[in-house]
């Protein structure tokens, strides 16, 4: 019998809103009927997710609302995959460079995937050739949020008399404002906290209305203003997140 509250104890510490909220407690109910099957690894969950989500985007591609919704209802599946294999890797003290290098190297194989679907499956149906190239601006900015998220939020913000010359510079005085409601907005809509949990939930949301349009225009609107006001706020010394 696998140990449950070791299984419980598994699961992130800090994790995205949406893994903390659904993802990560459901794989985690899940972890209680693989733990101890020793064929079933880390890896074999990461390889697992990666075909679950080919299986998803191919009903993407297809670009009919009813087969949307079917890659969307998959979609959260892969993402909860993604949590189990962490879960799985902690639970049996199994963690190791390959399977970190692994499991991001696929993440990476699946948003491509992902978006290509999106802009195939509306292309097949609606013959809209601008898609392409909106889904492509909307692709490079995933990437940015995957280093600001990732990468650039380990970073300490710069030293307030570095940042700037007293309390007295203009610019600083015109900018707490707004990084105020930057951060305030961050915190309180983890929504758009844009970790990739939040980045299945809002693909699946859009796929559901056939909005996928719409949803790489959200992408693009806050690929830009997290593009300027992540860099410039830990500039000035302030914290993002």
């Amino acid at each position: 019998m696998p140990d449950i509250q070791k299984i419980k104890e598994s699961k992130k510490i800090k994790d995205g809103w949406w893994a903390s909220l659904f993802s990560g407690p459901v794989a985690n109910h899940m972890l209680r009927y693989v733990a101890d099957i020793n064929w079933i690894t880390p890896n074999c969950l990461t390889t697992s997710s990666l075909f679950l989500c080919i299986l998803a985007c191919g009903f993407i591609a297809n670009g009919s609302p009813q087969f949307l919704i079917i890659g969307a209802v998959l979609i959260q599946f892969v993402f909860i995959l993604d949590c189990m294999d962490g879960q799985l890797a902690r639970y049996r003290n199994q963690t190791s460079n390959f399977g970190a290098w692994y499991d991001r190297i696929t993440d990476r194989i699946k948003d491509f995937m992902i978006y290509f679907s999106i802009a195939f499956g509306h292309y097949r149906v609606y013959a809209d050739w601008k898609i392409w190239p909106l889904t492509l601006t909307a692709f490079f900015f995933v990437y940015l949020f995957d280093y600001y998220v990732n990468q650039d939020i380990k970073l300490e913000p710069a030293p307030k008399t570095q940042a700037h010359n007293g309390k007295k510079n203009v610019i600083l005085k015109f900018l707490n404002p707004v990084f105020g409601f930057g951060e305030k907005v961050y915190k309180t809509v983890p929504i758009l906290q844009f970790h990739i949990g939040e980045q299945y939930l809002l693909i699946s949301l859009f796929l559901v209305m056939n909005q996928t349009r719409l949803f790489l225009y959200i992408v693009i609107l806050l690929g830009i203003f997290y593009s300027v006001y992540w860099p410039v706020s830990k500039y000035h010394g302030r914290k993002p997140a």
